[in-house]
């Protein structure tokens, strides 16, 4: 998806706008559910979405197009690296992953979008105890870490959000490109 100048990637608004969302309402009871019950209500609109602040719809028209991996050297889709920066601290990623080449209980993440694929690392998030059986990388790094990654009860917009912020990570540390000298 790109803005309509193609000048950079762009989707469904995931702002942190919302996330007004989860704040308390006399009582004690949480907006969350007045946004989840809005949100059920117009599924079935093409209107701008929101990962940050509503339930994902696997049926949402642009489902597809919104959870497929891009290419390698395709740009950041900003807004759902946010998303994933956001998900990445708040479902604990951090307790046993960092982005800074530091390993903690579990591998370094940054660098990760290069060392594997996005099926690999998919299955990895969504699945780490099939993985854990029948993947021999998988068997690798639990043999150095000692610790199995638990189950992450996360859905492909999580993973994929994810992704994105961990791309974003790898380029912003990647050198740039070195031309090779004009003969």
């Amino acid at each position: 998806m790109h803005a309509s100048n193609g000048s950079t990637p762009s989707g469904p608004d995931l702002s942190a706008s919302t996330t007004s969302a989860f704040l308390r309402v006399p009582g004690g009871r949480s907006l969350a559910w007045m946004t989840v019950a809005l949100s059920l209500v117009s599924c079935n609109e093409a209107a701008e979405w929101s990962p940050v602040d509503g339930p994902w719809n696997p049926n949402h028209p642009e489902a597809s197009a919104i959870l497929t991996p891009p290419a390698p050297e395709a740009p950041i889709w900003t807004e759902m690296a946010e998303a994933g920066a956001h998900w990445y601290r708040v479902r604990g990623c951090l307790a046993c992953h960092r982005t800074d080449g530091v390993d903690v209980a579990g591998p370094a993440l940054n660098g990760v979008t290069r060392r594997r694929t996005y099926a690999w690392y998919r299955a990895m998030t969504l699945r780490p105890d099939s993985m854990l059986v029948h993947d021999p990388i998988a068997q690798e790094l639990l043999a150095i870490y000692r610790v199995p990654m638990p189950v992450q009860r996360v859905n492909d917009l999580h993973v994929r959000a994810i992704w994105e912020y961990l791309r974003e990570v790898d380029q912003l540390a990647a050198p740039p490109p070195v031309e090779a000298p004009a003969p």
